[in-house]
């Protein structure tokens, strides 16, 4: 220390004990910064008046002064980056989510309602995993009769109906069908972006289909057959582009068939039955090439079939029983040459039978009971040799039965009755022996009873 004098040594030294008592190597560099300070400075007369050691003395506390602002900004700085390190850590609360997450979901990811989330264990979660414990901790709220225990310390991966992906971070499936769970659905469960299956079929479930299903990108399958859910159908279910198969079928559902489903580009399956849906049929759904099967069953639709439902190359079922749709059968269906299925009984069906439906060469079941169809029937239906039902009876059809129906050898099931038809029984339905036949003695007389006949011939 260059410095010479008491008064100086005693204004250095206490600067720097006052600044902290624990560091000695801060005190030796801030005596160093002196040193060289004052060895620039120039040397002292030998004399020095006293404004001379004033001067020297502000110069001092100066440099002082400027190092210890300096050492305090630099702690500061530290202090305030591993603060945030720690805080970034836990990252396990509401504010720190994702802000693409909507605020709904606020509630169920506070200490106070989701147990899993407690400071202890928070450092050591994903903001994944957090956020799914919390959806399901949702779902467990909302849903009685599910035996999750959030307390065990155990994956979610592991609890009954829940399957997650090889990493066991990300829910994949959810099957709670027949758990006799009662409650509605919470909005959260459209914050899981892996979900491929959802299925809560054969339960008591009841409520509205959340519309934030429509957020999970990724689902495939959707099945909430036979629960009491009300409410419509949301629309927001078009945006489900990797949807396979929806099936809603028997509850309560009402309202009308939003058109955004003819969006589902890869729907095969869509079963919507035994609702009380309204409305017409979206001639949208002659959009889903990919469509096997539609079921529209039992529910107050009105207006007309669609034509477009002609283009439906891969259809192989076709429910419309049971609505009040109304006009002609379109000739269009004929184009359907996968159709197996076709049911529209039950309706107010008025014109003819289209003589098109004759080229459906996969049909096995056809029924057309009670409607108001006019017309005979098409000879061209004898060319449906896989043909198994032929149920036509509580209808207008006038006419005699064409020979050509003796020409379905697989025909099981002819139902005539209640209807306008007169004439002969064709002798070709005489060798139909395991076909059951029905029709108005009255009106038709049968020909087929001779040395041959036996009893469970057309004619018993």
């Amino acid at each position: 220390m260059k410095v010479k004098g008491d008064r100086e040594e005693l204004v250095v030294a206490t600067l720097v004990k006052n600044y902290d008592d624990d560091a000695p190597q801060v005190t030796g560099a801030v005596f160093d910064a002196v040193d060289v300070v004052v060895d620039q400075a120039p040397p002292p007369s030998n004399s020095p008046t006293p404004c001379s050691r004033n001067r020297r003395n502000m110069l001092i506390f100066g440099v002082l002064l400027a190092v210890v602002l300096s050492l305090s900004v630099a702690f500061v700085l530290v202090y305030t980056l591993a603060d945030e390190s720690d805080s970034a850590e836990v990252a396990v609360f509401p504010s720190d989510l994702p802000s693409a997450f909507p605020s709904t979901i606020a509630p169920s990811l506070s200490p106070s309602t989701a147990p899993s989330l407690s400071p202890s264990t928070a450092p050591s979660l994903s903001t994944s995993t957090v956020l799914y414990l919390s959806v399901l901790q949702e779902l467990y709220d909302s849903l009685r009769g599910l035996s999750w225990d959030f307390s065990s310390g155990q994956s979610y991966c592991s609890f009954s109906g829940i399957m997650c992906d090889v990493d066991e971070v990300h829910i994949t499936e959810i099957d709670l069908s027949t758990n006799d769970l009662h409650g509605s659905l919470p909005t959260e469960i459209g914050l899981l972006p892996s979900l491929t299956t959802l299925d809560l079929s054969f339960n008591s479930i009841t409520g509205e289909i959340p519309f934030e299903l429509g957020m999970l990108s990724s689902l495939r399958y959707l099945n909430f057959f036979y629960n009491s859910i009300n409410g419509a159908i949301p629309s927001e279910l078009g945006m489900l582009s990797s949807l396979t198969s929806l099936e809603v079928g028997s509850n309560l559902i009402n309202g009308a068939i939003p058109s955004e489903l003819g969006m589902l580009s890869s729907l095969t399956s869509l079963e919507v039955g035994s609702n009380l849906i309204n409305g017409t049929i979206p001639t949208e759904l002659g959009t889903l090439s990919s469509l096997t099967s539609l079921d529209l069953n039992s529910n107050l639709m009105t207006g007309m079939i669609p034509f477009e439902l002609g283009t439906l190359s891969s259809l192989t079922h076709l429910w419309l029983n049971g609505n009040s749709i109304t006009g002609k059968i379109p000739s269009e269906l004929g184009m359907l040459s996968s159709l197996k299925n076709l049911y529209i009984f039950s309706n107010l069906i008025n014109g003819t039978i289209p003589s098109e439906l004759g080229m459906l060469s996969s049909m096995e079941w056809l029924d057309l009971h009670y409607n108001s169809i006019t017309g005979t029937i098409p000879s061209e239906i004898g060319m449906l040799s896989s043909l198994e039902q032929l149920l036509l009876y509580n209808n207008s059809i006038t006419g005699t039965i064409p020979s050509e129906i003796g020409m379905l050898s697989s025909l099981e099931w002819l139902d005539l009755k209640n209807t306008s038809i007169t004439g002969t029984l064709p002798t070709e339905l005489c060798a139909l022996t395991d076909t059951t036949i029905y029709y108005d003695e009255t009106e038709i007389t049968c020909t087929c009873i001779d040395s041959s006949y036996r009893e469970g011939t057309p004619c018993n």
